[in-house]
C-alpha cells in the first residue's frame, strides 16, 4: 500500500510539474489559432472592399471629427469606458496588428473593452481608426500578457525604427517606431493627436509585474522609407525608467525551476520504489 501511494505521489509530482511548465505555452497556442482564425475571416470579409463604401468614408469623417474637436471624451489614457466610434456596419474586427520585432500577430478591435482586449489588441476611443491620413494617432491598447498570452508583454524589445504594421478592411500600412516614453494613466495629452503627422501608438501597462502602475507607450510614426535618427527612451520629467527585463525573466526562471524540481522529486521517488522492487 506504501509502495502504491509512493508511486501516486510520484506520478502526480511528474504531472503538476509538466503542467506548470505547458500550461502558459497551452493558452498562448490556443490564442494564436483563435487570433489566426479571427485575422483569416477578416481577410475574406475584407477582400472586396474598396474606398468608396459607406464603412470607408465615416471612418476617415470620424478621424477628422475627433481632431478638429480635441478628442473630447478621452478621459484616461487606458479607459475602458472611452466610448469607441460608432460605425454599424463595422463587426468584429478592424483589421490586423503585426509586430515583427515582438511576434505579434494580433486581430484589431475597435473599443478597449475588457472583452476586446482578451481576444487581441483594440483601438482606444476617441483615437484615429488606423485609415492612414495627415492629423491621425490611432491609440491601440493591448495586455501586458494575460493568463500566459503574451500579447504586448515583450513590448520593450521595441527600439527606433522597428517595423509595426496594421492592416484595415482596404489596405496594409507600416509605420516606424518613433520614440518611447513612460506616463501616467491620467496624462492624456501624452496620446492625442499630434498636428500634421500620421501615427499609430502603442499602449500597456507598465511595469510589468505592477500591472498598471504606470503606461508604457511606443509612437510610431508612417513609414516613408527612411530610418529614423536613433533616439534613447524618454521619460516623464518625476518617473524614471525602470526596465521589466529582469521580472520576465525571473518569471519564466520559477516557472521552468519550479518544473524541474518536481519532476526531480517525482522521478526519485519512482526510481525508490523500483529500486526496493529489485
Amino acid at each position: 500500500m506504501l509502495r502504491l501511494i509512493r508511486n501516486l505521489v510520484g506520478t502526480l509530482c511528474l504531472l503538476t510539474g509538466v503542467l506548470l511548465f505547458s500550461l502558459p505555452d497551452v493558452s498562448a497556442f490556443w490564442q494564436g489559432r483563435e487570433a489566426e482564425k479571427e485575422i483569416q475571416l477578416f481577410q475574406k470579409q475584407s477582400k472586396d472592399a474598396r474606398k468608396t463604401d459607406a464603412l470607408y468614408q465615416k471612418g476617415k469623417l470620424y478621424n477628422q471629427r475627433i481632431f478638429h474637436n480635441g478628442q473630447s471624451g478621452l478621459i484616461d489614457a487606458w479607459s475602458y469606458e472611452t466610448v469607441p466610434a460608432v460605425l454599424p456596419e463595422m463587426k468584429g474586427t478592424f483589421g490586423y496588428l503585426k509586430i515583427p520585432k515582438m511576434k505579434v500577430n494580433l486581430p484589431l478591435y475597435v473599443g478597449a473593452s475588457e472583452k476586446n482586449l482578451i481576444k487581441g489588441a483594440a483601438i482606444l476611443g476617441q483615437t484615429s481608426l488606423p485609415m492612414g491620413g495627415e492629423n491621425t494617432n490611432c491609440v491601440i491598447a493591448g495586455h501586458r500578457g494575460y493568463q500566459g498570452i503574451p500579447y504586448f508583454r515583450e513590448i520593450e524589445r521595441l527600439k527606433t525604427n522597428d517595423k509595426v504594421i496594421v492592416t484595415n478592411p482596404w489596405e496594409t500600412l507600416t509605420y516606424r517606431v518613433e520614440r518611447i516614453k513612460i506616463i501616467r494613466p491620467g496624462e492624456v495629452e501624452e496620446i492625442k493627436i499630434q498636428s500634421g503627422k500620421e501615427m499609430v501608438t502603442l499602449l500597456t501597462c507598465h511595469p510589468y509585474r505592477t500591472h498598471g502602475k504606470y503606461r508604457y507607450v511606443v509612437y510610431c510614426v508612417r513609414d516613408q522609407g527612411k530610418k529614423l535618427p536613433k533616439e534613447e527612451v524618454t521619460t516623464t520629467k518625476d518617473l524614471s525608467f525602470e526596465s521589466s527585463g529582469w521580472d520576465l525573466k525571473r518569471e519564466r526562471l520559477l516557472r521552468y525551476g519550479g518544473m524541474a524540481c518536481l519532476i526531480f522529486i517525482g522521478r526519485s521517488i519512482v526510481r525508490r520504489k523500483k529500486g526496493k522492487k529489485r
